[in-house]
């Protein structure tokens, strides 16, 4: 899309307001809201942010001497440039528009701490050696009401009668998203009380990444709407079930015209398949990236607790899903819901172009309940999954290492603030008896 064409957009469905976006390291979406006006004026230059958003945690917090933006070098500034192709008009607020950006500081240089810019660069990786990945999400959360507890109780998944009961919502959340220009496969009920999940059609994986971000962001505020809460946390309550982000992804040549797991190389996806099981430990972090994720990671609760892969089996870490024709697929499940979307697909891309890139091939298969197989275990918690992924070469290779230094620094300033937290469980716990 050209801006002549955004333009006419913004004419002929009398657009007033458009909103620059994009993520932070948590992958929450950021960005300012423009009169439709001031937006043409800036179009093709960008308008300026501090690169705070870079460098700090979940609630703004800027504690971390990063090299990126601190209190040392006084936050400077960074251009966000519009992504013409990305220009879309919002269904459920009249007179809005939206459009992504890429990150750049202020000589004109993308910004590598920029986690789409990640991507990218594994991406182009990819595309380098011939490949065109695509990718699809799974993606679930918990509906809850205005005290944010879950608008039903029990388990009831795949219920189409508990389903219609929440249509009142849902139904505006899926139209929205297709409206917003953005292809989905289904809503359902899933496996704990008003938890749905929500999986889009699969796509390249750069344009995945960005429709996931504004998915999540479309459903959070369509609840707002309507005075409710969706939340994309790991695991709200103790007994009840997490809410994951399983990655689903495949290699096709560049036109598109055969999926490379299927048809003329078979021992490409065995490499494949080998690197993402090599370092699902490792690269775990980028798909958990929370203290809360780890809380999810439990025996015989839907969610991995090693390091094992299987076919058609959703007890393993990575279910290999391959000889369906162009459905051929591997799906891997140590994602969580909370996870950034570029970070995610591009620790799976990355895992599986190393298998391919060294020839690797996959341990024994799991055949039966990989619960009870003695394999790798995966991180119990942030700490040790930040540890896991200091030690590994390889990311910094794929990632870029200003990148994952970065990472790492926000990631230990995050267990630092749990550590030094004093909790309602301590209290309830030890303050009068102890």
């Amino acid at each position: 899309m050209k801006l002549a064409e955004i333009e006419k957009i913004i004419e002929s469905k009398g657009i007033h307001t458009v909103e620059l976006g994009f993520v932070d390291i948590y992958g929450v979406l950021r960005g300012k809201r423009l009169p439709a006006r001031h937006f043409l004026k800036i179009a093709e230059t960008g308008s300026n942010f501090a690169k705070a958003p870079l460098a700090w945690d979940i609630q703004c917090g800027v504690y971390p001497d990063t090299e990126i933006a601190s209190f040392s070098n006084g936050f400077p500034d960074m251009l966000a440039k519009p992504i013409f192709s990305t220009f879309r008009v919002v269904p459920w607020r009249e007179g809005s528009a939206f459009v992504l950006c890429d990150l750049y500081d202020v000589q004109g240089n993308e910004l590598e701490e920029s986690s789409r810019a990640v991507l990218k660069k594994v991406v182009n990786r990819a595309n380098a050696l011939g490949f065109r990945p695509l990718v699809g999400a799974e993606l679930e959360f918990y509906l809850l009401d205005a005290n944010k507890e879950p608008l039903f109780k029990g388990i009831q998944c795949y219920s189409l009668y508990k389903g219609a009961e929440l249509e009142y919502v849902i139904e505006e959340m899926r139209n929205g998203i297709e409206n917003f220009g953005i292809e989905l496969e289904a809503f359902h009920i899933e496996y704990g009380p008003a938890q749905i999940e929500v999986i889009a059609e699969y796509g390249d994986a750069l344009d995945m990444a960005d429709k996931t971000v504004l998915i999540k962001n479309a459903i959070k505020e369509i609840a707002r709407k309507h005075g409710l809460y969706a939340t994309f946390m790991a695991k709200p309550w103790a007994e009840e079930s997490g809410s994951g982000y399983h990655v689903h992804q495949s290699l096709w040549d560049v036109d598109l015209k055969s999926n490379i797991f299927n048809t003329h190389a078979p021992q490409i996806a065995q490499n494949y398949l080998a690197g993402l099981v090599r370092n699902t430990r490792d690269f775990m972090v980028f798909g958990s990236p929370t203290i809360n994720s780890y809380k999810r990671f439990q025996g015989n609760s839907f969610a991995p607790t090693n390091v094992t892969w299987g076919n058609d089996n959703r007890t393993v870490a990575t279910r290999s899903l391959l000889g369906l024709g162009n459905g051929s697929r591997i799906e891997h499940r140590t994602g969580s819901a909370d996870a950034n979307p570029y970070l995610i697909i591009a620790a799976n891309l990355a895992a599986g172009l190393y298998g391919i890139e060294n020839k690797l091939l996959p341990p024994p298969v799991t055949e039966e309940n990989a619960y009870l197989q003695e394999t790798q275990v995966l991180p119990g918690d942030l700490k040790q999954a930040l540890n896991y992924l200091e030690a590994n070469q390889v990311i910094k290779e794929y990632f870029g290492e200003k990148f994952v230094t970065l990472f790492l620094t926000l990631g230990r300033h995050e267990v630092a603030l749990y550590e030094a937290a004093v909790t309602d469980w301590e209290r309830d716990r030890y303050l009068e008896m102890i």
